[in-house]
């Protein structure tokens, strides 16, 4: 290896560790099929004339926030901006207790679907207390994907939307280019 290289290198490992990966060029990466025979549709979605009208009832604010800055990503079409005294609230961000067993959900998204209904992003308090940001961010991210009407995706992918939540320390915390693919086949 080039010794003249090998800082360039480092500043290039150390800038992916911090921001994710790079913009590149590429192919346009395809949609992934959803998991369990399941599709994504606009009906599964919180979305309610192009815009998710979101309140927040959470202690986990920071994951919140991120999730909807991150998912407004350039190109996106669903705007997702906190509800106010004229508007129907679309997306209630709360916490709950979910269980601690091995099978219980780090957060789930409710989907209450008839008009005028609050759909729920419930994050479970029991089994994220004391976890990381970037686990947080992680969850809000993925829950988040849901109210805009995203499935689960094979492990296959890299994506938001595993079934299963990736090991502490592995979490994305970026939209990945399927999911944006996948976004974009649902809304444009």
């Amino acid at each position: 290896m080039n010794s003249r290289r090998l800082p360039l290198l480092i500043a290039a490992a150390a800038l992916f560790a911090l921001t994710g990966p790079p913009v590149t060029a590429h192919a346009a990466v395809p949609a992934a099929a959803c998991l369990d025979g399941k599709t994504e549709t606009r009906g599964h979605s919180a979305v309610d004339d192009g815009e998710i009208r979101w309140t927040d009832n959470t202690a986990y604010d920071d994951a919140r926030k991120f999730a909807i800055s991150t998912w407004q990503f350039s190109g996106s079409k669903i705007k997702i901006v906190a509800d106010s005294a004229i508007t129907s609230n679309d997306l209630e961000f709360k916490d709950g207790s979910l269980g601690t067993s091995a099978s219980a959900p780090l957060a789930q998204y409710e989907r209450h679907g008839s008009i005028g209904a609050t759909d729920y992003v419930v994050f479970n308090k029991q089994k994220l207390r004391g976890a990381s940001k970037n686990r947080l961010r992680y969850v809000a991210l993925h829950e988040l994907g849901h109210a805009l009407g995203l499935c689960h995706k094979a492990d296959t992918v890299v994506s938001l939307m595993w079934k299963n939540a990736p090991s502490p320390g592995y979490e994305i915390t970026w939209i990945p280019d399927v999911d944006k693919a996948n976004y974009k086949k649902l809304w444009g």
